[in-house]
């Protein structure tokens, strides 16, 4: 018996759906011309012999043999084209005839995987040949596939093996055979359990394979599906493997060509996180990590993702290979770097190729065409494992280390440390043997990168972008290579059978045991990076790093790596690096007590915003501020070995740098630059140097105390536990400007932040710039939107606040402005002002409604996770209530579809329904920047600010 509609149903999947072009590939096809791609066109002669392989591919020949190239053909025929019918049996029956199993016109007739994607491509074609003569020859080629991949003997493995269970179950599907379709499916699950970990990653080597891999999965599945069968419960591992991919991509959304690869991308995928990259933002949600490491042999990092006012395709991308060398579809890549930055690819692999034997072929697979160390006239061990044995990712710098025992009697230790901060790399190879040996540090460049020698390295251009290899201590011997070909060497693929020549940088040492220390930056500053120097105090080093103005110390132990920003380096072994070091520390403070006692506050064991409030309060109280302020440190210190920098600490240690100020530092051991915190001390104490280094104006308690004809004063509040921020100075005019931040990338940016400020004073009006001081709370948050903690209502202190600054500058008008968190908290805060005007650009309107990631990890700090009843994190919320509406400008990217969607139009359809007059001098203005989350240049949010200001006139 057939079943065709089971045909029918199962008539979908790679190659086998009806598409636009059908008509025109299946006519082209009966005249004579195919093309199986990548290779060029063949003249189909009137009668196939089945054994040419005119381009001497076999490749090539198993595309004949699959026999997919006839679908578009048999799917115009299932349309009622009777010359299309007819080919398809003509040439289908000519393959059955002359091609039975062990008497084949080729050896790949029926090699595994052929068999499987023929047993459909025969099985779609059944209702071809209902009740008619020849429904019996396709009827008994099908039952002779579908026993030939009953029989293990025959069966592959991975994707291969897939394919022929497909086959395998629609073959008893359309036969109404259940002992094949249980068969088959049983078959699938077991491999499906071996082909994806519990971290949605497929076990084959290459990332493009990981594409193909999830499709073939995801329509296998979808055969379940459309017969009611039920799919396992590791099927969910699928929409892992989206987010793996998402992952895998590039900054110009193409995949790192990791394994057999040259080119390809996520397109024509779907999920959340490819939806955002494939849109450049404006639709979908980012991932939540920059860095993620997964247990089959890759590392992905990145700087961001372009979620806050950065293109996406600026961003800062790496990858790390590691794991067997023996993966299907994989390469002797263990240990290999790629990098991809400013928009540029710097470090590359050096693909696929082509799947024959060839020099350039065993180039790509072999420790030649990748990033790694080579060791010279040593073969590599074709089954070796790289390791990862080690690895910590922080909001400041990712650090792995890798062992590769692949050559015999030689070690290679590779450590690899990405600072976020400065946008570099430092790759240190370390090269152990027993015997002596060469070993090459090899650096493959992009095609389109220029090489240029400096003291210390190369520095490399691509187009107008820069970057640059430097290496310190004992300097290798350096050689660039292009385009060689006795050996080959300084290629890459492009395409399949295309390479072009590239540089190739090597750093070659000699010896039984030595190292190379590189850094590798990719900065957009236009200054670029330079590797200032090194030092070593076994088992330390030190590494300074100048990225673009801003000096880097990156503090490398055997077990740990931290980073300093600034002039003063930190010490190796860092303030809180051990309980030594912190218990030595502590004593120090508490020797400096001149009390026996410590009377301060005793400390909770979770470190609240509210008890630092109560602290200081408690501080400002005693009459020796200065040794109740070593009283705290003391309090403070006591929980601070077990504070780090990649998690939320409720601010205690930005409370650290407040207390210690300028004058208790301990030597330096007590500062942002020794506790990982890019921030400068904020809070104001009786005689000390109470003046901010970052921005050369000097801070003040009270609003009376500030200097408002000067070129700025930074004056402190403190809301509960908090410490805010207002840089303020007297202008013309009778405009007070209060400017608001969005999101802050932690890594790059030291506190305080007064952004804009350069453009507040230029244009001469009175301003005060705020800074949100919910970034304390959290070192690695990026985006507060001013939200405070539960007990204080930020939005409506910060309102008190500017009324102040508007009388004491003597203001009749208040402008509030911000681009997209910073646009959110101007229209909370001007809420609680009246008589102001509100620019807001690409503004989020609802915290819950953006992306969850952000959302949650801000609710989490801000409120312990449990959102408050009220409407502080939703401007649609407080609109909908509000008494009356400020005039403002909404400026709002039509092709930011996100912020569009779940922000302007709800924030609009309140203004609707209010129906007053206050709601219509809301002036939406849509801009078309592109896609994504855009931010307006200097110039273009000065004409909008104008704009804005003439509303006070009306």
């Amino acid at each position: 018996m057939v079943d065709f509609e089971a045909a029918r149903r199962q008539a979908f999947g790679s190659y086998f759906n009806a598409v636009s072009t059908d008509s025109r590939v299946a006519d082209s096809i009966m005249k004579g011309a195919l093309t199986l791609s990548p290779h060029p066109e063949w003249s189909v002669p009137t009668y196939i012999e089945w054994d040419e392989d005119p381009f001497h591919q076999r490749n090539w020949v198993a595309q004949l043999h699959m026999l997919r190239w006839l679908d578009p053909i048999r799917r115009v025929a299932m349309e009622g084209n009777s010359e299309a019918r007819e080919f398809w049996l003509k040439t289908v029956r000519s393959w059955v005839v002359l091609n039975k199993p062990g008497r084949a016109r080729s050896k790949y007739a029926w090699s595994n995987m052929m068999d499987g994607i023929r047993a459909l491509e025969l099985s779609f074609g059944l209702p071809l040949v209902a009740g008619t003569n020849d429904e019996k020859w396709l009827v008994e080629s099908i039952v002779q596939h579908g026993e030939w991949m009953e029989d293990e003997r025959h069966l592959g493995h991975s994707n291969h093996a897939l394919h022929q269970h497909q086959g395998l179950l629609v073959s008893g599907l359309v036969l109404e055979r259940p002992d094949w379709v249980d068969l088959a499916r049983n078959r699938m699950v077991h491999l499906f359990g071996e082909s994806y970990d519990e971290q949605g990653v497929n076990a084959e080597g290459s990332i493009g394979y990981h594409k193909n891999n999830f499709i073939w999965w995801d329509n296998a599945f979808k055969r379940f599906d459309v017969e009611g069968i039920q799919r396992p419960l590791i099927a969910s591992r699928l929409e892992l493997a989206l987010e793996e991919l998402a992952h895998a991509t590039k900054p110009n959304l193409q995949f790192e060509r990791i394994g057999d690869i040259d080119r390809g991308g996520p397109g024509g995928l779907s999920s959340p996180s490819i939806d955002y990259l494939l849109s450049h933002g404006a639709v979908g949600t980012p991932p939540s990590e920059t860095a993620v490491v997964y247990d089959r042999g890759y590392v992905f990092g990145r700087s961001g993702w372009g979620q806050f006012e950065k293109d996406f395709s600026d961003e800062l991308f790496y990858s790390i290979s590691y794991g067997s060398a023996a993966r299907v579809h994989g390469h002797q890549d263990g240990g290999s770097i790629t990098l991809h930055a400013n928009g540029s690819p710097w470090l590359v692999d050096a693909g696929k190729y082509a799947y024959i034997q060839d020099e350039m072929r065993d180039y790509c697979l072999s420790r030649m065409g990748h990033n790694v160390v080579h060791v010279e006239e040593r073969p590599y061990d074709p089954e070796s494992v790289v390791a990862l044995t080690r690895y910590n990712l922080s909001p400041e710098l990712d650090d792995f280390e890798l062992i590769d025992d692949g050559y015999e009697g030689v070690r290679l230790t590779r450590r690899v440390i990405y600072c976020r901060g400065g946008d570099f790399l430092v790759v240190i190879d370390n090269v152990r043997s027993e015997t002596p040996v060469v070993a090459h540090q090899r650096w493959h460049l992009d095609p389109q990168c220029d090489v240029d020698r400096n003291r210390w390295g190369y520095n490399l251009t691509n187009d107008s972008k820069r970057a640059s290899i430097q290496w310190r201590g004992t300097t290798p011997k350096l050689t660039v290579s292009r385009g060689a070909k006795s050996p080959l060497d300084g290629w890459i693929a492009t395409d399949w059978m295309k390479k072009v020549p590239t540089n190739v940088v090597s750093a070659t040492r000699e010896g039984r045991q030595f190292r190379i220390v590189t850094v590798i930056g990719a900065s957009g500053h236009k200054e670029g990076v330079e590797f200032e120097s090194m030092s070593v105090e076994r088992p330390h080093m030190r590494i300074n790093v100048r990225s673009g103005r801003q000096y880097y110390s990156v503090d490398i132990s055997p077990q740990r790596a931290v980073v300093s920003v600034g002039g003063t380096f930190k010490d190796p072994r860092s303030t809180f690096d051990g309980n030594d070091a912190g218990l030595e520390l502590q004593q120090m403070v508490r020797r400096k007590i001149h009390s026996v006692e410590n009377t301060a506050p005793q400390a909770p064991d979770l470190f609240t915003p509210e008890y630092w409030g109560s602290l200081r309060r408690w501080i400002r109280s005693q009459r020796n501020e200065r040794d109740a302020r070593l009283m705290a440190l003391d309090r403070l210190l006591e929980g601070a070995s077990s504070t780090d920098n990649t998690t939320s600490d409720g601010g205690r240690l930005a409370a650290i740098i407040d207390l210690a100020g300028a004058d208790l530092t301990f030597g330096g051991r007590i500062s942002g630059a020794s506790l990982g915190l890019r921030r400068e001390p904020m809070s104001v104490w009786e005689g000390t140097g109470n003046h901010s280094s970052t921005y050369k104006m000097p801070r003040v308690g009270r609003l009376s105390e500030a200097d408002l004809d000067s070129e700025g004063t930074i004056w402190v509040r403190e809301p509960g536990g908090l410490t805010l921020p207002i840089a303020i100075s007297r202008g013309t005019g009778d405009i007070l400007s209060v400017r608001f931040h969005g999101a802050v990338d932690r890594a790059k940016t030291s506190l305080p932040l007064f952004q804009g400020l350069t453009s507040e004073r230029a244009r001469g009006v009175s301003h005060a710039v705020v800074q949100d001081p919910t970034l304390d709370l959290d070192p690695a948050l990026r985006l507060g939107w001013y939200l405070g903690r539960k007990e204080e209502q930020l939005h409506e202190y910060i309102a008190s606040s500017i009324r102040e600054i508007k009388a004491a500058v003597g203001a009749r008008h208040v402008l509030l402005s911000g681009s997209s968190g910073g646009g959110f908290a101007a229209l909370q805060v001007g809420a609680y002002l009246s008589e102001c005007v509100i620019l807001a650009l690409n503004p989020q309107t609802s915290v819950t409604n953006y992306h969850a990631a952000a959302a949650e990890r801000a609710i989490k700090v801000c409120f312990n996770g449990r959102p408050p009843e009220d409407t502080r994190l939703s401007a649609v919320s407080t609109y909908r209530h509000l008494e009356r509406i400020p005039p403002m400008v909404y400026v709002q990217n039509v092709l930011d579809t996100h912020h569009l969607e779940f922000h302007m139009k709800p924030f609009r359809q309140v203004l609707r329904e209010r129906h007053d007059a206050s709601a219509q001098e809301v002036h939406f203005v849509e801009v078309d920047w592109g896609k994504g989350h855009k931010s307006a240049s200097p110039e273009l949010y000065e004409e909008y600010w104008k704009k804005s200001a003439s509303l006070f006139q009306k």
